[in-house]
Order: C-alpha cells, then sequence, then structure tokens
C-alpha cells in the first residue's frame, strides 16, 4: 500500500509550556473518601473534594451512621473513622442516597456485612427507578437480606448479615459493583476474592492498596476455574481495623 510522506518546516520555535492547571475535584474518588474514612481507624485528611449533591448526601448518611464529619474549608474534610463494622444506625431509620448510585452501591456494600443494621434504603425519583438487582444478589451471598424479596429498586429495607462470610466473584464493567463487593469483603469472615476479567475503574484498590494486610492484587494471564483473569483482588478481614463486638 503506497503511503504519501510530507516535510514540515517550522519558521518559529514554540516556547515550551510551564503553567499548573487546576483539574476540578473527581465525585467518585470523593464519595470514596469518606466512605474509606469512615470505615477506617483514627482520622483521614480529605483534600480536594467535589462539593456536589451526591458528596453532600454521602456526607448526610454517614453522619446517620455514627460518623463525625467536620469541614475545615472549602474542599478539605476531616473524618473521624469509627473503624470496620462500628457503623449505628437507630432500628428501621431511613437512609436517603439522593441521585447517587455510587453512594447508594458503596455504601450498601459496608452496611451488608456491617452487624445490628435494620434500615430502609430509598433515593430521590430517578434513582428509585433504577435496578439495584446485581448489587442485591452480590450483597445476599454475603448474608445480607433485603425487603421485600425480589424487589431490585428502591426503596427497599436491609437486615445487614450477622455472620458474613467472603465470597467469590467474576467482576464485570462495573467498578461500582466491584467496589461494593471489595468493602463488603473487608469486615467479612475469611478471603474475598475478586477475578477481574474486565479492566474497570480502580479508584477504591488505589485508595485501600497501601494496607496490605486488607488487600493484595495480583496482575495473571492464567486460567482458572472462574476465567481468563487479568487481575486477581485478594480481600482480608483485618483485625487491626476491629470488628465490632
Amino acid at each position: 500500500m503506497f503511503r504519501k510522506s510530507f516535510s514540515l518546516l517550522l519558521s518559529q520555535r514554540i516556547t515550551p509550556y510551564r503553567k499548573v492547571i487546576n483539574v476540578d475535584s473527581d465525585k467518585s474518588l470523593s464519595i470514596r473518601s469518606f466512605l474509606i474514612g469512615a470505615i477506617s481507624q483514627n482520622i483521614t485528611n480529605t483534600k480536594n473534594v467535589l462539593e456536589s449533591e451526591d458528596v453532600f448526601s454521602t456526607i448526610k448518611c454517614l453522619k446517620q451512621l455514627g460518623v463525625k464529619i467536620k469541614r475545615k474549608q472549602k474542599g478539605n474534610y476531616l473524618v473521624y473513622g469509627k473503624g470496620l463494622g462500628s457503623l449505628t444506625l437507630k432500628k428501621n431509620s431511613k437512609l436517603n442516597f439522593g441521585n447517587s448510585g455510587t453512594l447508594a452501591r458503596l455504601l450498601i456494600g459496608i452496611l451488608s456485612t456491617t452487624p445490628g443494621i435494620y434500615a430502609y434504603l430509598k433515593g430521590d425519583h430517578s434513582l428509585n427507578k433504577r435496578s439495584m438487582k446485581s448489587l442485591l444478589d452480590l450483597m445476599t451471598r454475603f448474608g445480607a437480606t433485603f425487603i421485600p424479596k425480589n424487589k431490585y429498586k428502591f426503596p427497599l429495607k436491609i437486615i445487614s448479615s450477622q455472620l458474613p462470610v467472603g465470597i467469590k466473584y467474576v467482576s464485570g464493567n462495573s467498578a461500582q459493583l466491584k467496589s461494593a463487593v471489595i468493602l463488603a469483603g473487608l469486615n467479612s469472615y475469611g478471603d474475598t476474592l475478586i477475578y477481574e476479567k474486565v479492566s474497570s475503574r480502580d479508584h477504591t484498590e488505589n485508595l485501600l492498596i497501601k494496607n496490605s494486610q486488607a488487600l493484595k492484587i495480583k496482575k495473571s494471564k492464567k486460567k482458572n476455574n472462574y476465567c481468563l483473569r487479568k487481575k486477581t483482588i485478594e480481600v482480608s478481614n483485618v483485625k487491626y481495623w476491629g470488628r465490632s463486638k
């Protein structure tokens, strides 16, 4: 096949571009920073937070669950972590996720393996139309119960698992489902293994990867009984983070 060739003559030098570009804050990372901070020990200092309605819904839900959150200045918050399995909520209270599907899926992941959670879950008019079937099926495997049975849209009632046990999960394109399994697995007995056959966003893994006791990632192309995987995520129950007793 014939390829055309050409030459380019520049009459002037291009001067170096040396400027700093401030990128807008990220909603997904902002929500995750609050959720992971809430189940960690000690105080998490979150910076460059996107102050949007979805993030405000996250803060409101966490405060209902007994988490102290303090705003230092615009985009900068302190999250006073309670540790794994230590979120509390008055029985039959209502948690409103607003319009945030990210908040709904990730917080349900946490609550599904947090002892003593009996709560009504809902969102706004738009979120209530979205099916949560894949998420609820996964959390049911951890031992959580959702009422009414066979209903997959909000409003719903969640009864958390009293004896959550780790699962094996082959993840697809949804980073939110993968994240929900990771967060549920942190407070489950035994290891939760996630086989990632399709690469998806890895915000949650990146926020947890420094704690090798909690999460280990292995890249592989070997076949196993589940799939030809690109990556295996091993989530472990972490004694240091503490399960409530």
